[in-house]
């Protein structure tokens, strides 16, 4: 009976540690930054014309007369067309470094309530290395091609992660699930390239990551 008794605790220990782990999807990980950005109020037409009043407000160097005169021609039927749309220029201008910071905040920050919390999230694989035909360090994605095709995704939507044994994969951007100890880390990742390399920033890490393939 005490053998029974010790192997049923085995049995629900076990099952107990297979349901702690915290299913999440990505947008768990970007935790949510609230701010006023007036410039997604504006069209694609009005951002166009708001960024060539900028640049030529901000020109240092001397142009001859006639050209300057062409083109605070333009700059003025720009700012008349802006103004008649209730687009307050000078507002939205001062505001520029502002809103740049706030919006690099809101792609960097990381979800601070996942440090240290068993966690299984399901994306694409990037291998970093191979050891004996298997990889063992790799970038978990969230779409395919980032980094290789489109510009890598911010740091709180990329997970480093370790297989001590190794995980078998036959291309890059394989489907799989992960679960295992999540932690905040910044990292810096090599990322061999087909033309070269690029260096990856990734704001969490799974050490020793339990990789399967990923199944609907």
């Amino acid at each position: 009976m005490k053998l029974i008794g010790i192997f049923f605790l085995v049995i629900t220990g076990l099952v107990g540690k297979a349901q702690d782990f915290k299913e999440l999807s990505w947008y768990d990980l970007a935790p949510k930054v609230e701010f006023d950005d007036p410039f997604t109020r504006l069209s694609t037409e009005q951002l166009h014309s708001l960024s060539q009043i900028a640049k030529y407000r901000e020109k240092v160097a001397p142009i001859d007369t006639d050209s300057r005169i062409k083109k605070q021609t333009k700059i003025d039927s720009l700012e008349q067309v802006l103004i008649a749309e209730s687009v307050n220029i000078d507002s939205l201008l001062s505001l520029r470094t502002k809103i740049t910071e706030l919006r690099k905040e809101k792609a960097e920050t990381v979800n601070y309530e996942l440090d240290s919390t068993e966690i299984s999230i399901s994306g694409y694989l990037l291998p970093l290395n191979y050891v004996d035909n298997k990889t063992t360090e790799f970038l978990l994605v969230p779409w395919v091609g980032a980094c290789i095709h489109t510009p890598p995704p911010p740091k709180n939507q990329i997970v480093y992660l370790t297989s001590e044994k190794g995980y078998e994969v036959n291309s890059r951007f394989e489907a799989a699930t992960i679960k295992g100890h999540m932690q905040l880390e910044d990292k810096t990742s090599l990322l061999f390239l087909v033309d070269g390399s690029d260096n990856i920033s990734t704001g969490y890490s799974i050490l020793d990551a339990e990789i399967s393939k990923y199944e609907q």
